[in-house]
C-alpha cells in the first residue's frame, strides 16, 4: 500500500496550498467557502473505503455526522472566542469542544436518521447565531514559510488520523473523519496573521458549505456500497459542488 501513502503525502499539501492561495486571491469569506468542501474528510473516507472496504466506510457515517457536528461547533467556538483571546487558547478550547462532542457521541451515537436531523439542526442554529464581522479585514503580507508550514501541519494530521482510524474501528473512524484539520489550519493561521475579523469571515464561509458536507457524508453511507469506489466518490463530489454553489451568494 505504498502508493496509498504517497497519495496521502502529496494530495493533502496540494489541497492546503490551493485553499490558502484562494483565500489570498478572493478574500477570507470565499476562501473559507472553498475550504469547506470535503477536501480532507473526502480523501480520508476514500482511503478507508479503498483499504478496508465500502461497508466499513458506510458504517462510519453515523459517527461521522456527529464528528461533523463537533466541527461546526469548533468553528462557532473559535470565531466567538477569537474576539477575546489569541490563537493558542482559542484553538485549545475549540478542540476541547470537538472532543466533548466526540466522546459523548461515541457512547450515544444516534441512528442515521436522528444523526441527520441533529447535525442539520445544529448547523442551522450555528449559522443563525454566528458572529458577524463589522467590516472586511485588510489582507496582510504573509511570511514565505506560511504555505509550507500549513502543508506540513495538515499532512501530519491526515497521516496520524488515517493510521489511527484503521485500529480504532468504524465508530472512532467515523468520529475522526470530519476532524477539523482544514478548519483549524485556516482558523489558526488567519487569526495569527490577520486577526479576529478575517477569522470570523473565513469560519462563516466554511460553515456555509456544511449542508453540502453533510450530504456528502450521507451519500457515502448510501452510494459507496452500490457503485465502484472511484465513481461513487466522484459522483458525491459533483453533488457537493452543486449544493454548495447554492450558498455562494450568501458569502457577502
Amino acid at each position: 500500500m505504498n502508493y496509498i501513502f504517497l497519495i496521502k503525502i502529496t494530495l493533502m499539501p496540494l489541497l492546503i496550498a490551493g485553499v490558502t492561495l484562494s483565500v489570498r486571491r478572493w478574500g477570507a469569506g470565499l476562501g473559507g467557502w472553498i475550504g469547506g468542501f470535503p477536501w480532507v474528510a473526502g480523501p480520508i473516507s476514500f482511503f478507508m473505503a479503498w483499504e478496508q472496504g465500502a461497508p466499513f466506510a458506510a458504517a462510519t457515517i453515523p459517527g461521522a455526522l456527529m464528528g461533523a457536528l463537533g466541527t461546526f461547533l469548533f468553528a462557532f467556538s473559535y470565531a466567538t472566542l477569537s474576539t477575546r483571546w489569541w490563537w493558542l487558547p482559542t484553538v485549545l478550547v475549540s478542540y476541547g469542544v470537538f472532543f466533548v462532542v466526540a466522546v459523548v457521541a461515541f457512547y450515544f451515537t444516534p441512528t442515521l436518521p436522528w444523526g441527520i436531523l441533529i447535525s442539520v439542526s445544529v448547523l442551522a442554529a450555528v449559522l443563525y447565531y454566528f458572529p458577524k464581522p463589522a467590516q472586511a479585514a485588510a489582507v496582510t503580507r504573509q511570511p514565505r514559510y506560511d504555505i509550507p508550514l500549513r502543508m506540513l501541519v495538515a499532512t501530519l494530521f491526515v497521516l496520524i488520523l488515517t493510521q489511527a482510524a484503521e485500529r480504532l474501528g468504524p465508530e472512532w473512524s467515523g468520529l475522526l473523519t470530519p476532524f477539523p484539520i482544514m478548519t483549524s489550519t485556516l482558523a489558526v493561521f488567519t487569526h495569527a496573521q490577520q486577526g479576529s475579523t478575517a477569522t470570523i469571515r473565513i469560519m462563516y464561509g466554511l460553515l456555509l458549505t456544511g449542508f453540502g458536507f453533510l450530504t456528502f457524508l450521507v451519500g457515502v453511507h448510501w452510494i459507496v456500497p452500490l457503485f465502484p469506489i472511484g465513481w461513487a466518490y466522484l459522483l458525491l463530489l459533483v453533488v457537493t459542488l452543486v449544493l454548495n454553489g447554492i450558498t455562494l451568494r450568501l458569502i457577502r
